[in-house]
């Protein structure tokens, strides 16, 4: 062996370092130990990432409420559960409409589609108040453009001794019932000095419930086996337990104020009523939770409505009162003929369904005419003139030109001042071919219209009764 090799110092010094290597890699590696989080660690972790979470979903939804603000979008809802009349107003409200139309209004306090009015009438003023429906409401127009705006404004700019306030109670789906309840209720405490009642073709249907049929629920009328005239509020307090209602009492502060619900439900709403694609995939969606939803809305409390029950006495006592003091003659006395060629009702002679049809409208108007006359006497016991404007209809509704003639002999045996409107708008149909509607409502030319011909019968009233105070102090004056 050789004495260079054997004493080489690389030798000696690698050997060794090769075979500790081998022997460490030879040996068994020991486990790693894998770090265990303790119980506290771990709910620690979860809390923190359903906290980040819910976090981002907040913010989320944040983000989601100021945009709908900013770009204004998101504030549909102006409907909420009104124990006395069904439905009314959302207080203090701003309301988008796009559906006709376009307005973006704010609810007034008390609930009215108007401007803020004092409940005292001032000194000097003479207060007229608009009881209607959605035409009177008039969501399609910006304020300032609605009729009952306008009338105000023609009346105030043409009489220089005189100072006019007009208030508009309408409200959309109210029929003649409402309108009677409503001015017992909330328009007599403003002491108004005329009472509108801007009526329309339909609204004395709304005096009986509709079982069966989409509508909004009402106060409506019964009458016993003695023929007397009662509010029923059997109909109503039906609907204030389904779950409908329950839904619209438990969702009210969304609907008040979260953007982001109202644009949600407006878009539902629209799919529901326009596409059964989405309808049929929405009601499988919600088929497992239908138990506990309907579960949680039977819990929602009436209490929410506050108390109403004296309210509703006071009223049904003084609709009694009022049909004892009233005459019950009947304003409908005539038989309609059919002017049309044919009327097609399968399985029901034409003779029959037109008769079925003049019968259920002579019925329907005479109930009405009794509602007018309480109201006219409620009105003339608190100092107010009731006047009833009746609105234009499309050219082929017969019944309601007969409707109309009916409230004309209503008005000269009660002394109510009657203008009628439907014969001073042009004969439509149909009605959207005119500038004067959108579709079934007015557009701002329609509005103008319609003001100009109230303005000019109340100017002429007024001068009829200057020329009777003048006629009658001349007269004593001579005597």
């Amino acid at each position: 062996m050789s004495p260079t090799i054997l004493y080489d110092p690389e030798a000696i010094n690698t050997i060794p370092a090769v075979r500790r290597s081998e022997m460490r890699a030879s040996l068994p590696k020991p486990p790693r130990r894998r770090f265990q989080p303790s119980s506290s660690q771990t709910l620690l972790a979860a809390f923190l990432s359903v906290s980040s979470i819910l976090l981002i979903c907040g913010a989320l939804l944040v983000c989601a409420e100021v945009t709908l603000g900013l770009v204004g979008l998101g504030d549909d809802e102006y409907i909420k559960v009104d124990p006395i009349l069904g439905i009314s107003h959302l207080e203090n409200k701003w309301v988008d409409f796009r559906q006709e139309g376009f307005s973006r209004t704010k609810i007034s306090s008390a609930g009215l589609r108007d401007i803020e009015h004092q409940l005292a009438k001032p000194t000097g003023v003479q207060r007229i108040a608009f009881l209607g429906d959605s035409k009177t409401q008039a969501l399609q127009v910006s304020l300032e453009d609605t009729f009952v705006r306008l009338v105000e404004n023609n009346l105030n700019a043409q009489e220089d001794h005189k100072k006019f306030e007009t208030i508009n109670f309408g409200m959309s789906n109210y029929g003649l019932v409402q309108y009677f309840v409503n001015y017992l209720a909330r328009v007599r405490p403003y002491s108004p000095d005329v009472t509108v009642v801007v009526y329309h073709i339909f609204d004395s249907r709304d005096n009986v419930p509709r079982f069966g049929q989409q509508t909004l629920p009402s106060p409506t009328l019964s009458l016993n086996n003695r023929d007397e005239l009662a509010i029923d509020y059997h109909f109503l307090d039906g609907w204030l337990h389904t779950d409908g209602a329950k839904y619209m009492i438990a969702s009210e502060w969304l609907r008040r104020n979260s953007h982001l619900f109202q644009a949600l439900s407006a878009d539902d709403f629209m799919l529901r009523t326009s596409s059964k694609w989405y309808t049929n995939i929405f009601a499988k969606l919600m088929a497992p939770f239908s138990g506990s939803i309907e579960n949680t809305l039977a819990h929602v409390p009436l209490s929410e409505l506050g108390s109403y029950d004296s309210q509703r006495k006071a009223i049904c006592d003084e609709t009694r009162a009022l049909d004892k003091q009233v005459s019950h003659d009947d304003i409908w006395m005539w038989t309609v003929k059919p002017r049309l060629g044919k009327i097609d009702a399968p399985g029901i002679d034409e003779h029959d369904s037109f008769k079925l049809s003049n019968d259920t409208a002579r019925s329907e108007v005479n109930l009405a005419g009794r509602v007018f006359r309480m109201l006219n006497l409620a009105c003339r016991n608190a100092g107010s003139k009731l006047v009833i404007v009746t609105l234009p209809a499309p050219d082929n509704m017969l019944f309601y030109v007969k409707e109309i003639q009916a409230l004309k002999k209503l008005a000269a045996l009660e002394g109510i001042t009657i203008i009628d409107a439907n014969a001073q708008f042009p004969s439509l149909s149909p009605m959207e071919q005119s500038p004067l509607y959108y579709r079934s409502h007015f557009t701002p030319a329609g509005h103008r219209k319609l003001a100009n011909i109230i303005t000019r019968r109340a100017q002429a009233d007024s001068q009829q009764i200057v020329r009777r105070i003048l006629f009658l102090v001349i007269a004593s004056r001579t005597s």
